[in-house]
């Protein structure tokens, strides 16, 4: 009867270095895949909300909410239509769900946002361009208002955000490092531009439509009713390295 033969050392570390060099291959394949399906989820999180916007525009004459009040932010006014879900992952992006308070206290884009709502806490990692809002902040000339606006699938509505809103100027600059905060008035871009979906975020537009959107088309899109005029005068900011290699619009 023939004696069985094992494996030799020798064939055992060659059939481990072919299996680590395959992992090596695979790994970054899988890694992206994983990064395609946030984005994909991300993408199907803001079709819902718009679902929610369209149905509060439509029983209020085409108008959004008034905003900045305590009891007219959009996480309230939508209650009635999203209902109490505020522990599922329709208010994150798959790629932004650390609570502020689990990193403490630094902020990314990976982070998500904090707000007493008067429900409790409410977490999310989207936020509402205050441009569309009723109640002016800084001119009733620059306020949509409204849904009914021509290019309305070329104007911010609701996009990935570490703040639940931000008012967007053309001067304002990018941020010098991905997830770089901003809590004050001045480049509240900071809040919008953020490396979530490699070079790209996804946004829900004015006409309810939604698609990705490259950091550096944020600064050719419509935030506010001046914006046309005012980045005709200012010109596109200068990039930071770490936006140097994006597609440039």
């Amino acid at each position: 009867m023939a004696k069985r033969r094992g494996f030799t050392l020798i064939e055992l570390l060659v059939v481990i270095a072919i299996i680590a060099v395959l992992m090596a291959i695979l790994m970054p394949a899988l890694q992206r895949v994983k990064k395609q399906a946030r984005a994909v989820a991300c993408m199907s999180n803001l079709k819902q909300w718009s679902l929610f916007f369209s149905m509060y525009t439509e029983e209020h004459n085409g108008e959004f909410q008034r905003g900045l009040d305590q009891g007219h932010h959009w996480i309230i006014v939508l209650r009635p239509y999203f209902g109490d879900v505020n522990e599922t992952d329709l208010f994150y992006c798959p790629s932004a769900t650390r609570h502020i308070d689990e990193v403490g206290g630094l902020w990314g884009h990976d982070t998500a946002w904090v707000f007493d709502s008067g429900y409790g806490n409410d977490h999310g990692s989207y936020g509402i361009n205050g441009w569309v809002e009723t109640n002016a902040r800084q001119g009733e000339h620059k306020h949509w208002k409204t849904k009914n606006v021509r290019g309305a699938g070329y104007i911010p509505l609701f996009l990935g955000a570490n703040r639940l809103d931000g008012w967007p100027e053309a001067w304002d600059e990018p941020p010098a490092f991905d997830g770089e905060f901003n809590t004050g008035l001045g480049d509240n871009m900071r809040r919008f531009c953020m490396n979530r979906h490699t070079g790209f975020l996804n946004c829900l537009y004015l006409d309810f439509s939604v698609r990705k959107t490259g950091l550096k088309e944020l600064w050719r899109l419509r935030w506010h009713r001046e914006w046309d005029k005012d980045i005709a005068e200012r010109g596109l900011p200068g990039w930071p390295k770490w936006m140097n290699s994006f597609k440039d619009y």
